[in-house]
């Protein structure tokens, strides 16, 4: 038996000194509830994250410390190794999805990065906040997402990334069950909820200087791939009984350079309120003030950390049937995907009480068992059990 705490180094993303809810994704305040959560559980917790204008080198959040230890790019995940290598920590926990760590050209950094955590003693968990089958990605695929290479260059390099983080991890994580069928023997725990109390309703609206017309929201990065026409097409069909907010501001990947946010706008922009991007204040709320939140990813490839949000909320959720699909969500929470259907369905819900009281239950049910306490435990059993078979054998837990 360990006669101490395990100390454990997360590599990620960290919000703002401060904040929980900040950052350039939402793996940033994913890896805030996670590293407090098992902090909770009796772990010490240092997270190395990539550096961020204006914010101090190292903090304490709580019982968690940051250390901000290297810059986003080509350069992230080797500098992360070497900050880890300096804390000598028991176990590794890498927070991953494409670009996370600046872009396209961190990718060039991720096998070097591999390498040198390998050469650290401590065993190494990697939990894919995103997860992409390589035979999905077509030019569909690249021309949504907005990758600028041909698809299947887009596609042996994305299998390339996930064989190789699959092959380096001791264990990995994913957070629905429909990913552990891309790779292969990972954990399946899920995107956990925060604590949260709502705001009253109508203080919210009042706050937010909104009428009482059903309001339907639409929050996070604006992003391509979020499938977030199909909602402003539905408002356009719906009228004026109906409000759509679409709160967030640009995708930092995609700012300054395809305008996506500015192309909604110009063609939604009668039909629906966009509010730029929120501060972390007035995230609940947002939450507290609509009726219902809808979720209509065409094809998700990552547990949705904004739909985690709205279920730490309460609010009513609508999400599309791949989504639904890819969370274990009840039947009821399906949306519809075809403009004019998906405004009858608003239209519907904003006129019968009683079938979105049935939405808010079933909201309800599909967050059981997903709140912070109960996912940073798991994760906690996860640790203790990579611990305990590395003394026997490093690789017997591998994700490959």
């Amino acid at each position: 038996m360990r006669d101490r705490s395990p100390r454990v180094a997360l590599i990620a993303p960290y919000p703002p000194a401060g904040e929980r809810h900040g950052g350039h994704s939402g793996v940033a305040s994913y890896t805030a509830n996670l590293a407090n959560g098992l902090v909770d559980h009796g772990i010490d917790v240092t997270v190395v994250a990539p550096e961020l204008e204006g914010d101090p080198a190292q903090f304490h959040d709580g019982g968690v410390f940051v250390r901000r230890a290297y810059r986003l790019g080509r350069g992230a995940i080797p500098g992360a190794a070497r900050a880890v290598a300096e804390i000598a920590p028991d176990l590794v926990h890498l927070q991953w999805e494409l670009f996370l760590y600046g872009g396209p050209k961190s990718i060039a950094g991720l096998v070097p990065g591999l390498v040198s955590l390998r050469r650290n003693s401590a065993p190494l968990v990697t939990t894919m906040h995103q997860v992409v089958d390589p035979a999905d990605v077509d030019r569909k695929y690249t021309d949504l997402h907005r990758i600028d290479v041909p698809a299947p260059l887009a596609r042996l390099g994305i299998a390339g990334v996930q064989h190789s983080i699959r092959l380096a991890s001791d264990a990995a994580i994913v957070h629905e069950s429909s990913f552990a069928n891309v790779m292969a023997s990972a954990n399946v725990i899920p995107h956990g909820i925060e604590k949260l109390t709502a705001m009253d309703r109508a203080e919210a609206r009042q706050a937010l200087q909104l009428d009482d017309r059903f309001t339907v929201l639409c929050f996070g990065f604006l992003a391509p791939y979020k499938g977030l026409e199909t909602v402003l097409a539905a408002a356009a069909i719906a009228g004026e009984s109906i409000r759509v907010v679409v709160a967030g501001g640009e995708h930092p990947r995609l700012a300054g350079s395809s305008g996506f946010g500015d192309e909604l706008r110009a063609q939604f922009g009668s039909v629906a309120h966009f509010t730029g991007w929120v501060a972390d204040q007035d995230v609940s709320k947002w939450f507290s003030a609509a009726d219902v939140a809808v979720f209509p990813y065409p094809k998700p490839f990552s547990s949705s950390g904004v739909m985690a949000l709205a279920l730490a909320h309460g609010t009513p959720l609508l999400l599309s049937p791949a989504l639904a699909r890819c969370a274990g969500a009840p039947s009821m929470l399906v949306a519809e995907m075809e403009p004019a259907l998906l405004a009858d369905q608003l239209d519907r819900l904003s006129r019968k009480p009683a079938a979105l009281d049935e939405l808010r239950h079933w909201t309800s049910v599909l967050a059981s068992g997903r709140r912070w306490p109960t996912v940073a435990a798991r994760h906690a059993d996860l640790y203790q059990e990579v611990l305990g078979v590395e003394r026997h054998s490093r690789w017997s837990l591998r994700a490959g």
